[in-house]
């Protein structure tokens, strides 16, 4: 995605904001949806249940197929895949 490391957004939920200001968050969030999109990504991960959430209501808004996935949710399949 073309803001990565220190450009990088995040979900827009963090530090209260999709609390303080919604419209700004599900923005932020279908900004990066976007790019994500453009990349050809198939697939978001993330570790933080709140970027989880504001992603997947981007997608849905959006009638997009990107799959949010929380890493936990990976990391269970692989090991069920190796068991």
């Amino acid at each position: 995605m073309t803001r990565i490391k220190e450009y990088a957004w995040c979900c827009g939920a963090g530090g209260g904001v999709s609390d303080s200001n919604p419209d700004f968050a599900i923005w932020t969030a279908r900004e990066r949806i976007r790019e994500a999109i453009s990349t050809g990504a198939e697939a978001l991960v993330t570790a933080c249940p709140w970027c989880e959430k504001l992603f997947s209501e981007a997608v849905r808004e959006s009638g997009g197929s990107l799959k949010i996935y929380d890493i936990a949710e990976l990391l269970e399949k692989a090991v069920q895949e190796r068991g």
